[in-house]
């Protein structure tokens, strides 16, 4: 493998290279090669190297992505990078990284991924480089620097950046508190509302918060239920209860009890002679929940 420390091909590697304002592209010789580059210089560039003939292989960071037919992958000049290719057709694109990133904040940059097979964005991207590759021969420099324009505008159907479990979760409960009100609000709603799956979330959550999807909501719902019992005296528990998701009455029951260590009557009597406490439990309202407060489903 051929160590070099410039992420530029040499010319010997070249079939046709065009400049595009910030931008570059390379129509890559069909010869097969091997190059390690450990860059010493900052360029500060974003590359994607997609393959329209042929296979290969990049790792940089830790990943390491199979290059096929029609599928492209980013890699970035300013870390350390290993590019493995067969004989086949191929094209490189260079961009500024701050290009990119400012044009489509939140879109995921990771390098050494595989793209252009499974989400629909990086398929059309996919696509567009695929037939500018094929192309080389038809293209006036005109046309080239219309192309890596519309490849930047199509980059922002690419997928987004992983969000961190953190996030995920602030976003979650976000939700819930927004949708509480609905009675028929299930656990799998917020992860639809998400795009995940609600096992994946349920581990987020068991994982930030101690507990899962279902047991935050229905936590929420006791709390938010024993607000109202304390606020509309005169209103009957079951119709409090059943506003809040809870149609059988003695089934909240229950669980207000294992909240609150008391009835919902008794509750509410406490309550009205400012002497609610709930056997020196947190008040209906303390919405933070804490790690390991309640039990997942």
């Amino acid at each position: 493998m051929e160590l070099t420390h410039v992420a530029t091909p040499p010319e010997s590697m070249l079939e046709r290279a065009v400049r595009t304002g910030p931008g570059e592209l390379l129509w890559l010789g069909a010869e097969p090669f091997e190059v390690r580059c450990e860059p010493r210089q900052a360029a500060g560039l974003l590359k994607i190297i997609a393959v329209a003939e042929g296979e290969g292989v990049i790792a940089q960071g830790g990943r390491r992505a199979i290059l096929r037919e029609g599928t492209f992958a980013w890699f970035q000049s300013d870390t350390p990078f290993e590019l493995t290719m067969s004989r086949g057709r191929r094209l490189l694109l260079r961009l500024p990284l701050s290009a990119v990133q400012q044009r489509h904040p939140g879109v995921d940059v990771r390098t050494a991924v595989t793209r252009g097979e499974e989400h629909a964005g990086e398929r059309v991207v996919a696509g567009l480089l695929r037939q500018i590759l094929c192309e080389s021969s038809s293209l006036s420099e005109r046309d080239c620097v219309a192309a890596v324009g519309v490849v930047l505008e199509a980059i922002g159907m690419c997928g987004r950046a992983p969000e961190l479990p953190q996030a995920r979760v602030e976003r979650a409960l976000a939700d819930i508190e927004v949708r509480l009100g609905d009675s028929t609000l299930q656990p799998a709603d917020i992860a639809r509302a998400q795009g995940v799956s609600r096992r994946y979330l349920d581990g987020v959550m068991a994982e930030q918060l101690g507990c899962s999807l279902a047991a935050h909501i229905r936590r929420r719902r006791l709390e938010r239920a024993a607000s109202e019992l304390s606020l509309r005296p005169l209103e009957a528990v079951s119709e409090v209860a059943a506003r809040w998701g809870f149609r059988d009455t003695s089934h909240f029951t229950r669980l207000f009890r294992g909240r609150f260590a008391t009835t919902p009557a008794a509750y509410r009597r406490a309550a009205l002679h400012g002497t609610c406490g709930g056997g020196g439990r947190r008040s209906a309202d303390a919405a933070s929940p804490a790690r390991g407060s309640s039990a997942a489903e």
